[in-house]
């Protein structure tokens, strides 16, 4: 038996041709969304994600129709295939999470860093050095303050005397043109305004003193007017001398141009006679390059090749740049040493004054961050003073003094001061 049949076509294929129109073509093949469950809402209604992907299981294309944005496809689908890396809310202080594959990564707060923001800034070493008032030392994670000898904290970041002694005020000094014969751009110093200053009579040479018992020959801490017995004086004998180790006058007159001498007595403290504080190398390098508040003492000449001065002088030396200042000199400058003053010709350390410290203030806190040492001339334009740079010499100086030992030990250093200052 032979079977034939007969197709009955939609209008739209109705075409002696194979092949339909584009437009024609996109009416019948329209696509739909899927559904699921087969019922007449889920055709009717728009996807539903929840229904989709939260209820059952389903694929990139399947969110993709949700979505119909490839950014916001692959946004969801790594959450979703992923887990969300934020949901233990891992960002403290404020931080916002941002999940990522197998990861997040948080947006912290002004004032915050850290993969969990768990690092306060205001709290590290390197940031305004940690906010204390004298030394900062990292502990892991949290920044610890430390005081100068002769100091204890007071707070968790500010230190207060052992001794109820004024702090010397120093005012600033601005550099001006010599009227009276003085050092240039310098001042007299008042009595006690710069109580670690001594005088070493013998050597003619000027010095400051960091413990009670440390300088040579006879010493007089406390001096102001040299010419005048002043009850503030006290006469001290030199019982050893120690030179850096490296010094060497064959080699270098100015390079490791330092040394400690130590007292046969320790000093009375008083308010004119008090020690001037050594901080560690980093502390004091970083002090030094904000030097605007640092001053130098001494009895030396009040102009180049002049008289001494009676009475102490002070004088306003801060850091000067170091290229211009190499520039400028016909000796080699190690990086032992630096620059400090003024190339103006009107302010400068002289002759006799080698020895004396140059003090920086941080925060109340006087500083050595500097020794007189050598330079061309005085006061001459294009020219700066060169110091002694303290922070290369702290290791040398807390072994040789015991400053740290005995503060660890916690015995008041300011009792049995003996050192008495580093000079060239």
């Amino acid at each position: 038996m032979l079977y034939t049949f007969h197709c009955f076509c939609p209008s739209v294929f109705f075409s002696e041709t194979v092949f339909i129109s584009q437009q024609k073509a996109h009416v019948v093949l329209k696509r739909q969304r899927r559904f699921n469950s087969g019922r007449l809402e889920e055709v009717l209604q728009k996807a539903n994600l929840e229904r989709e992907c939260r209820e059952e299981q389903c694929t990139m294309e399947e969110a993709r129709e949700w979505f119909e944005d490839n950014e916001k496809t692959m946004q969801f689908w790594s959450l979703y295939t992923d887990g969300d890396q934020c949901e233990s809310k891992p960002c403290q202080n404020g931080g916002v999470c941002e999940d990522e594959l197998s990861s997040y990564k948080c947006w912290c707060k002004k004032g915050f860093i850290g993969k969990n923001c768990e690092i306060e800034t205001a709290k590290q070493c390197s940031i305004n050095n940690g906010g204390c008032a004298h030394f900062c030392k990292m502990e892991g994670r949290q920044r610890v303050c430390h005081c100068a000898a002769g100091y204890e904290l007071d707070d968790s970041k500010s230190p207060r005397q052992k001794r109820s002694w004024d702090l010397p005020v120093l005012p600033t000094i601005v550099a001006q043109k010599n009227v009276d014969e003085r050092i240039v751009g310098g001042d007299e110093a008042t009595p006690g305004e710069i109580p670690w200053q001594v005088v070493l009579l013998n050597f003619l040479i000027f010095y400051c003193f960091i413990q009670c018992q440390a300088l040579m020959s006879s010493t007089f801490p406390g001096e102001h007017d040299v010419n005048v017995v002043e009850a503030s004086e006290s006469n001290h004998e030199v019982a050893e001398e120690h030179i850096h180790p490296r010094y060497n006058s064959n080699h270098s007159q100015f390079n490791h141009d330092i040394a400690l001498l130590k007292l046969a007595t320790p000093v009375e403290l008083s308010n004119e006679r008090r020690p001037i504080c050594v901080g560690p190398s980093a502390f004091i390098q970083d002090l030094l390059k904000d030097s605007s508040s640092s001053v130098v003492s001494g009895w030396g000449r009040l102009r180049d090749k002049g008289l001494e001065a009676d009475k102490l002088q002070k004088l306003s030396a801060p850091l000067a740049d170091r290229t211009l200042c190499k520039q400028s000199s016909r000796d080699h400058i190690t990086r032992f040493m630096f620059c400090a003053g003024f190339a103006d010709g009107l302010s400068d350390s002289c002759q006799g004054d080698s020895g004396g410290p140059h003090a920086t203030n941080y925060k109340g806190t006087w500083f050595l961050t500097g020794i007189v040492s050598w330079g061309e001339g005085c006061a001459e334009k294009g020219k700066y003073g060169i110091y002694t740079r303290v922070s290369r010499y702290y290791s040398w100086i807390v072994q040789t003094t015991g400053i740290l030992q005995r503060t660890n030990n916690r015995e008041d250093v300011h009792s049995d001061i003996k050192h008495v200052f580093i000079f060239p």
